[in-house]
Protein backbone atom coordinates (compact mmCIF):
# COMPACT_ATOMS: atom_id res chain seq x y z
CA UNK A 1 0.00 0.00 0.00
CA UNK A 2 1.04 3.33 -1.03
CA UNK A 3 1.82 5.62 2.67
CA UNK A 4 3.00 8.78 0.51
CA UNK A 5 1.52 11.92 1.04
CA UNK A 6 2.39 12.96 -2.58
CA UNK A 7 -0.41 13.95 -4.48
CA UNK A 8 -3.13 13.48 -1.86
CA UNK A 9 -5.93 15.49 -1.27
CA UNK A 10 -5.28 16.56 2.76
CA UNK A 11 -7.83 18.63 4.19
CA UNK A 12 -7.09 20.52 6.94
CA UNK A 13 -9.53 22.47 8.74
CA UNK A 14 -8.55 25.36 11.43
CA UNK A 15 -5.14 25.16 8.70
CA UNK A 16 -4.51 29.01 9.34
CA UNK A 17 -3.01 29.45 11.96
CA UNK A 18 -1.15 27.56 14.53
CA UNK A 19 -0.58 23.46 14.45
CA UNK A 20 -3.03 23.15 11.76
CA UNK A 21 -0.81 26.04 9.64
CA UNK A 22 2.29 23.72 10.57
CA UNK A 23 -0.03 20.64 9.54
CA UNK A 24 -0.24 22.09 6.26
CA UNK A 25 3.21 23.10 5.67
CA UNK A 26 4.98 19.96 6.40
CA UNK A 27 1.82 18.60 4.26
CA UNK A 28 2.60 20.40 1.29
CA UNK A 29 6.32 20.31 1.40
CA UNK A 30 5.74 16.33 0.66
CA UNK A 31 3.93 17.41 -2.23
CA UNK A 32 0.30 17.06 -0.68
CA UNK A 33 -2.34 18.83 -2.28
CA UNK A 34 -3.42 20.49 0.88
CA UNK A 35 -6.60 22.29 1.29
CA UNK A 36 -7.20 24.67 4.32
CA UNK A 37 -10.03 26.15 5.86
CA UNK A 38 -10.56 28.31 8.58
CA UNK A 39 -13.01 31.90 9.70
CA UNK A 40 -11.23 34.45 8.33
CA UNK A 41 -10.51 35.01 4.49
CA UNK A 42 -7.30 37.12 5.59
CA UNK A 43 -5.52 34.61 7.65
CA UNK A 44 -6.41 31.94 5.10
CA UNK A 45 -4.45 34.49 2.32
CA UNK A 46 -1.53 34.72 4.78
CA UNK A 47 -1.24 31.56 5.15
CA UNK A 48 -1.27 31.12 1.48
CA UNK A 49 1.17 32.97 0.61
CA UNK A 50 3.60 31.72 3.04
CA UNK A 51 3.33 27.63 2.22
CA UNK A 52 2.61 27.61 -1.69
CA UNK A 53 0.60 29.50 -4.28
CA UNK A 54 -1.00 25.67 -5.08
CA UNK A 55 -2.85 25.59 -1.61
CA UNK A 56 -6.40 25.68 -1.70
CA UNK A 57 -8.21 27.68 0.93
CA UNK A 58 -12.15 27.53 1.87
CA UNK A 59 -14.09 30.29 4.65
CA UNK A 60 -15.69 27.20 6.79
CA UNK A 61 -17.25 27.91 10.55
CA UNK A 62 -17.23 24.80 12.88
CA UNK A 63 -20.70 25.15 13.96
CA UNK A 64 -21.98 25.56 10.70
CA UNK A 65 -22.77 22.27 9.21
CA UNK A 66 -24.23 23.81 6.14
CA UNK A 67 -20.44 25.44 5.72
CA UNK A 68 -18.46 22.25 6.08
CA UNK A 69 -21.11 20.60 3.62
CA UNK A 70 -20.29 23.07 1.10
CA UNK A 71 -16.29 23.08 1.34
CA UNK A 72 -16.52 18.93 0.54
CA UNK A 73 -18.97 19.35 -1.98
CA UNK A 74 -16.77 21.03 -3.80
CA UNK A 75 -13.71 18.38 -3.85
CA UNK A 76 -13.56 15.34 -5.73
CA UNK A 77 -11.83 13.50 -3.55
CA UNK A 78 -10.39 13.28 -0.24
CA UNK A 79 -7.78 11.26 1.05
CA UNK A 80 -7.13 12.66 4.81
CA UNK A 81 -8.83 14.94 7.02
CA UNK A 82 -7.22 16.63 10.19
CA UNK A 83 -9.70 18.84 12.30
CA UNK A 84 -7.65 21.54 14.79
CA UNK A 85 -10.34 24.47 14.77
CA UNK A 86 -12.35 24.65 17.58
CA UNK A 87 -13.42 27.26 20.32
CA UNK A 88 -12.73 26.35 23.49
CA UNK A 89 -14.04 28.92 26.49
CA UNK A 90 -12.95 28.34 29.84
CA UNK A 91 -15.36 29.00 33.01
CA UNK A 92 -15.89 27.07 36.38
CA UNK A 93 -19.63 26.04 36.71
CA UNK A 94 -20.73 27.86 39.11
CA UNK A 95 -19.61 31.52 37.94
CA UNK A 96 -20.20 31.12 34.34
CA UNK A 97 -23.29 30.84 32.02
CA UNK A 98 -24.21 28.24 29.66
CA UNK A 99 -24.40 30.34 26.63
CA UNK A 100 -20.91 31.07 26.79
CA UNK A 101 -19.50 27.86 27.14
CA UNK A 102 -21.42 25.88 24.34
CA UNK A 103 -19.26 27.03 21.66
CA UNK A 104 -16.81 24.69 23.24
CA UNK A 105 -18.92 21.35 22.19
CA UNK A 106 -20.45 22.83 19.38
CA UNK A 107 -17.16 23.44 17.54
CA UNK A 108 -14.97 20.70 18.84
CA UNK A 109 -17.26 17.71 18.77
CA UNK A 110 -19.80 18.65 16.33
CA UNK A 111 -17.82 20.58 14.21
CA UNK A 112 -15.98 17.52 14.02
CA UNK A 113 -18.93 15.30 13.64
CA UNK A 114 -19.69 17.44 10.63
CA UNK A 115 -16.25 17.16 8.82
CA UNK A 116 -16.38 13.09 9.46
CA UNK A 117 -19.65 12.85 7.96
CA UNK A 118 -18.98 14.60 4.66
CA UNK A 119 -15.27 14.22 4.37
CA UNK A 120 -15.80 10.17 4.68
CA UNK A 121 -18.13 10.41 1.60
CA UNK A 122 -14.95 11.63 -0.63
CA UNK A 123 -12.80 8.74 0.86
CA UNK A 124 -11.38 5.75 -0.27
CA UNK A 125 -10.55 2.75 1.66
CA UNK A 126 -6.62 4.04 2.58
CA UNK A 127 -8.11 7.34 3.51
CA UNK A 128 -7.97 8.60 7.46
CA UNK A 129 -9.21 11.35 9.99
CA UNK A 130 -7.83 12.87 12.50
CA UNK A 131 -9.43 14.85 15.45
CA UNK A 132 -8.15 16.63 18.18
CA UNK A 133 -8.72 16.29 22.10
CA UNK A 134 -6.77 17.22 25.30
CA UNK A 135 -5.02 16.63 28.23
CA UNK A 136 -7.67 17.98 30.22
CA UNK A 137 -9.86 15.36 29.34
CA UNK A 138 -7.80 12.86 31.51
CA UNK A 139 -6.33 15.74 33.65
CA UNK A 140 -8.72 17.98 35.05
CA UNK A 141 -8.26 21.63 35.59
CA UNK A 142 -10.19 23.92 37.25
CA UNK A 143 -12.61 25.78 35.12
CA UNK A 144 -12.14 23.35 32.26
CA UNK A 145 -15.43 20.59 32.80
CA UNK A 146 -16.83 21.22 29.62
CA UNK A 147 -13.70 21.42 27.61
CA UNK A 148 -12.79 18.64 29.01
CA UNK A 149 -16.67 16.96 28.41
CA UNK A 150 -15.93 18.25 24.78
CA UNK A 151 -12.19 16.14 24.32
CA UNK A 152 -14.41 12.94 25.82
CA UNK A 153 -16.73 13.46 23.29
CA UNK A 154 -14.37 13.40 19.99
CA UNK A 155 -12.24 10.71 21.48
CA UNK A 156 -15.47 8.34 22.00
CA UNK A 157 -17.16 9.44 19.00
CA UNK A 158 -13.08 8.55 17.25
CA UNK A 159 -13.41 5.15 18.18
CA UNK A 160 -17.33 4.93 17.16
CA UNK A 161 -16.02 5.59 13.82
CA UNK A 162 -13.04 3.74 13.44
CA UNK A 163 -15.24 0.46 13.36
CA UNK A 164 -18.31 2.20 11.78
CA UNK A 165 -16.20 3.63 8.58
CA UNK A 166 -14.01 1.07 8.59
CA UNK A 167 -11.25 0.64 7.05
CA UNK A 168 -11.12 4.08 6.85
CA UNK A 169 -8.82 5.00 9.69
CA UNK A 170 -9.98 7.15 12.63
CA UNK A 171 -7.47 8.77 15.18
CA UNK A 172 -7.01 11.47 17.81
CA UNK A 173 -4.39 13.67 18.96
CA UNK A 174 -4.28 14.31 22.33
CA UNK A 175 -2.18 17.59 22.81
CA UNK A 176 -0.52 19.28 25.57
CA UNK A 177 -0.11 22.83 26.19
CA UNK A 178 1.47 23.88 22.75
CA UNK A 179 2.95 27.45 22.21
CA UNK A 180 0.28 29.00 20.27
CA UNK A 181 -1.91 31.81 20.65
CA UNK A 182 -4.37 30.17 22.13
CA UNK A 183 -2.32 29.68 25.63
CA UNK A 184 -2.90 33.72 25.51
CA UNK A 185 -6.61 33.43 25.81
CA UNK A 186 -6.60 29.66 28.40
CA UNK A 187 -3.86 31.88 30.76
CA UNK A 188 -4.06 35.38 29.65
CA UNK A 189 -1.60 37.39 31.76
CA UNK A 190 -0.48 34.04 33.37
CA UNK A 191 0.89 32.90 30.44
CA UNK A 192 4.54 33.21 30.76
CA UNK A 193 4.46 32.30 34.21
CA UNK A 194 2.71 29.08 33.35
CA UNK A 195 4.91 28.33 30.42
CA UNK A 196 7.96 28.57 33.03
CA UNK A 197 6.26 26.35 34.97
CA UNK A 198 5.81 23.71 32.48
CA UNK A 199 9.24 23.61 30.97
CA UNK A 200 10.50 23.52 34.50
CA UNK A 201 8.73 20.53 35.54
CA UNK A 202 7.45 18.43 32.43
CA UNK A 203 9.86 15.43 31.84
CA UNK A 204 10.68 16.82 28.54
CA UNK A 205 12.11 19.92 29.72
CA UNK A 206 10.31 21.76 27.06
CA UNK A 207 6.51 23.05 26.26
CA UNK A 208 5.29 22.04 22.61
CA UNK A 209 5.69 23.34 19.35
CA UNK A 210 3.13 23.34 16.70
CA UNK A 211 5.54 21.27 14.45
CA UNK A 212 5.15 18.58 17.24
CA UNK A 213 1.71 17.94 16.92
CA UNK A 214 2.15 18.33 12.98
CA UNK A 215 4.82 15.11 13.00
CA UNK A 216 2.07 13.09 14.94
CA UNK A 217 -0.86 14.35 12.54
CA UNK A 218 1.53 13.41 9.36
CA UNK A 219 2.17 10.34 10.93
CA UNK A 220 -0.93 8.94 11.78
CA UNK A 221 -2.12 9.90 7.88
CA UNK A 222 0.54 7.50 6.69
CA UNK A 223 0.75 4.12 9.62
CA UNK A 224 -2.04 2.12 7.78
CA UNK A 225 -1.86 -0.13 11.14
CA UNK A 226 -3.32 2.54 13.03
CA UNK A 227 -6.80 2.80 13.86
CA UNK A 228 -8.89 3.83 17.06
CA UNK A 229 -6.68 5.59 18.96
CA UNK A 230 -5.93 8.33 20.98
CA UNK A 231 -2.03 9.87 20.34
CA UNK A 232 -0.97 11.46 23.15
CA UNK A 233 1.53 14.09 22.51
CA UNK A 234 1.72 16.12 25.30
CA UNK A 235 5.26 16.17 26.48
CA UNK A 236 5.16 13.76 29.72
CA UNK A 237 2.28 15.90 31.25
CA UNK A 238 0.08 13.15 32.44
CA UNK A 239 2.73 11.55 34.42
CA UNK A 240 3.29 14.64 36.23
Amino acid sequence: MDCSLSEKVIVIIGGSSGIGFATAQAAYKKGANVVISGRSATRLQEAKKAIGEHLQTFVVHMTDESSIQNMFAQLKQVDHLFVTAANVVLGPILETECDELKSTMESRFWGSYYAAKYAAKKMKENGSITFMSGTSTWKPTVGGAVAAASGAAVEALCRSLAVELSPIRVNTISAGAVDTNLLNSIFGEKREEIVKHLRNTLPVRCIGEPEDIADAALYLMQNRYTTGTVLSVDGGSLLT
